[in-house]
């Protein structure tokens, strides 16, 4: 493989595209990834909780001619990264049957599309040592009693290598923090077992291991590597935002955090107990995390989130539909969140959509296929096209902008954007503030959208955005709102006295207990 130069493919740095992609003919644009397992219906079928409408789906392998449709389909969808599941000599592990031209399968039905790969590297364990295996946890950051660092891992880069050999301008590249561009390798369970939470210079060893990594591969293969994150916690040693990430953001060959349902791994999901070894799934049935304990699991995202991006590590966020892996995980203690096998859930994708924001740097979505997790965009059986219309609908905007299409009963209804969105956001959501019952609208002096219980948010050029409820809601809407003599609200509803009052352009409108209408009054 030809050597690459020490600048971006371009000849330029660009230090203020971190974490964006740098592949030609989407230099500069947001990572939109799509998690995508190669391979068909395999052994593991019986394991699914989420099955495709299409039988077309499930034979990749077996008739080629389905590539492109998959890929078309996903390009479709505004995705403009395939993040492709590599599990180099272990593909027992799997959800999808994987055969001589499968993965090569995926770079041809990318060929001529405006899509790019990105290889996710996978970890797998058995216990019989017979069969191949290796954990990113055992090899990383250093070789045990030897002196390479993390030779498992540059190995599956150099076969990385030889699959997009004379095809690497399929492989995604994203610029690094010096504005440099790296072909990205995505991580899974990043974690280690060889070194301690409490090693001297613990946080500084890990991330420096990433760039010996980056640097051997140059020297081996003869281009330049770069990786995004799924830190995970679990090991001796976890990389958490708030130590570990000032040194990552230090670090050249660290792209970005880009997580795998992360949620799983937060220590909040509620299980039932296991199954016993061999008996059927259907006798020990997983905990409904919907139920009780959604809004735990969402708020522990956000804060993961935000204590990523506190870090100034780029972020792509990770969402999914749901979770629900009580067959193949049958075993372990296991329960379920969003969408699963018996319903319908759309507050989890609803609550995953309002993480987007002006510091997320691209998105991934976490499944196209799989179907052993419930987390699946293909049409199905269970859920028909409610996920692949929302994978549309989050796609579409970039992830930075503030834009979320709100799902009732699977179906989208009305899209909140821009600023009056960004107010929505800040008054929490749909959570804390109400569903969208409209699109937004124009009003006599500039712009409005209303939400449940007669809520509503105004909006112009130089009153900025406003929210509006209760009384005082119903008595300015009833009054003509911005077209009566008080104009458009400059304030929240805020505290007076035993009441509330919002302010206007021009006037005030109050109200106190056991009113039955609020005061209005125009200056």
């Amino acid at each position: 493989m030809q050597n690459e130069k020490p600048s971006s493919f371009h000849g330029h740095r660009h230090p203020e595209r971190r974490g964006l992609l740098a592949s030609p003919g989407l230099d500069g644009q947001p990572l939109k990834g799509l998690y995508f397992f190669p391979g068909e219906r395999g052994v593991n079928a019986p394991t699914y909780t989420t099955h495709p409408l299409d039988v077309r789906d499930e034979h990749w392998n077996s008739d080629p001619a389905t590539r492109v449709w998959v890929m078309d389909r996903i390009a479709q969808a505004h995705v403009n990264t395939v993040v492709m599941s590599y599990w180099s000599n272990m593909p027992q592990w799997s959800p999808m049957e994987i055969g001589l031209t499968t993965l090569s399968g995926v770079l041809d039905a990318v060929e001529g599309r405006p899509l790019v790969i990105m290889p996710a590297i996978e970890s797998g364990f058995d216990e019989d040592p017979k069969i191949p295996q290796w954990m990113f946890s055992t090899d990383f950051p250093g070789n045990p009693g030897g002196l390479e660092v993390a030779p498992g891992l540059v190995q599956r880069i150099g076969w990385l290598a030889q699959l997009f050999r004379g095809r690497m301008h399929l492989w995604a590249r994203m610029y690094d923090r010096d504005g440099i561009s790296r072909h990205a390798v995505n991580i899974l369970h990043v974690k280690s077992d060889l070194i301690g939470q409490d090693d001297p210079q613990a946080d500084e060893t890990f991330a420096h291991a990433f760039d010996v990594v980056a640097a051997e591969v140059q020297a081996r293969f003869g281009f330049r590597v770069g990786f995004t994150l799924d830190a995970i916690g679990g090991g001796r040693y976890s990389p958490f935002p708030r130590q570990a990430g000032p040194v990552l953001e230090q670090t050249a060959s660290v792209l970005a955090v880009q997580g795998f349902a992360s949620e799983v791994f937060s220590g909040r999901v509620k299980n039932f107990p296991a199954c016993a070894k061999g008996a059927d799934w259907r006798t020990c049935p997983p905990a409904d995390n919907n139920i009780d304990n959604l809004e735990e699991l969402a708020n522990w995202k956000r804060d993961a989130v935000n204590d990523w991006l506190d870090a100034r590590v780029p972020v792509i966020l990770d969402v999914s539909n749901g979770f629900d892996g009580r067959i193949v995980w049958a075993e372990v203690p296991h329960g379920f969140w969003g969408d699963n096998l018996d319903y319908t859930d759309d507050r989890w994708r609803n609550w995953m959509s309002q993480l987007k924001g002006p510091r997320i740097k691209g998105i991934t979505c976490n499944t196209w296929n799989g179907y052993t997790e419930g987390y699946a965009a293909v049409p199905s059986q269970e859920h028909g096209w409610t996920v692949y219309n929302w994978l549309r609908d989050l796609m579409e905007p970039p992830p930075w902008d503030y834009s979320h299409m709100h799902y009732v009963n699977g179906a989208a209804t009305h899209r909140v954007y821009g600023a009056i969105c960004e107010k929505w956001l800040q008054l929490g959501g749909d959570r804390g503030f109400g569903a969208p019952v409209s699109e937004e609208l124009p009003s006599t002096l500039g712009r409005k959208q209303y939400f449940t219980d007669g809520k509503a948010i105004y909006w112009s050029g130089t009153t900025g955005a406003h929210e509006l409820h209760g009384l005082i809601a119903l008595t300015y809407r009833e009054e003509g709102g911005d077209a009566s003599c008080l104009g458009l609200p400059i304030s929240d509803e805020q505290a007076a006295g035993s009441g509330s009052v919002s302010f206007f352009q021009h006037g005030r409108i109050d109200w106190s207990p056991g009113d039955g209408r609020a005061r209005m009054t125009c200056s």
